[in-house]
């Protein structure tokens, strides 16, 4: 069975773990966008068109990594967390849609490029990897043969990101009449699952909950009770994040 993603485990009754080392590699998950510019450009008299980011519909980069192949997708997404960013350079010419699959690896970054040779054509060329800042994305999409006259024919960006931290829990309660009390931290709009075990091998899910903002913006968080832990001597918790 596959390990979940974005997990943090709470071990007995008292303790809970999260660990956070510094990575000198991207690592996947969804990042939000803090700050950077997209831009178009070569349209009407060869101007460039630049706007500051994040916006609407570039608010997250979200990194999908696959470790035994060492590929990876990347895909711009609007603040819904799922609506891909679309352009759609002139009315003739099909949407370019920001979703960047075949990334490698190179040196400490990640490098998206496809380069479909002569026009008609769309190529990009992208790097991802970690800066003091956070997650620095650079590069663009171009048109080899643009379908309308004065209308954009590259598309770039240049921003820095901050990867959306894993789920936490913490218990904060324990009583023989009501069992363990676990207070869960997670990001607004995911929705996070809870389970338990006796032995750490095998988990039943015990809750699932959708982080709402509305309570507290900046902290979303759950509130769970596992009253079948009232009789037990031991315990084991984790939450993760389900996509």
């Amino acid at each position: 069975m596959r390990a979940p993603k974005s997990m943090a485990v709470a071990i007995g009754f008292g303790l809970s773990f999260s660990s956070v080392c510094a990575e000198t590699l991207p690592v996947g998950g969804l990042y939000r966008i803090v700050s950077g510019t997209y831009t178009e450009c070569c349209g009407i008299g060869a101007n460039d068109f630049v706007y500051p980011l994040p916006d609407e519909n570039q608010s997250f980069v979200k990194l999908t990594i696959d470790p035994q192949s060492g590929t990876a997708n990347m895909v711009f997404l609007g603040a819904d967390r799922q609506t891909v960013f679309t352009t759609i350079p002139c009315p003739v010419h099909s949407a370019i849609d920001f979703s960047f699959p075949f990334g490698f690896l190179v040196a400490k970054s990640l490098v998206f490029h496809v380069d479909p040779g002569p026009p008609p054509g769309k190529s990009w060329n992208y790097t991802a990897s970690n800066s003091v800042s956070g997650l620095r994305v650079d590069g663009l999409v171009g048109l080899s043969q643009p379908e309308c006259l004065d209308t954009p024919t590259r598309f770039s960006h240049s921003l820095v990101a901050v990867l959306l931290p894993p789920p936490k829990l913490n218990i904060t309660e324990f009583s023989t009449s009501r069992g363990a009390r676990l207070f869960i931290q997670g990001n607004a709009g995911e929705t996070n699952v809870v389970e338990a075990s006796a032995d750490l091998a095998n988990w039943t899910a015990i809750s699932t909950n959708v982080m709402d903002s509305s309570m507290c913006p900046i902290c979303p968080y759950a509130i769970v009770e596992d009253t079948e832990s009232t009789n037990l001597t031991h315990r084991f918790y984790r939450v993760y994040k389900i996509d």
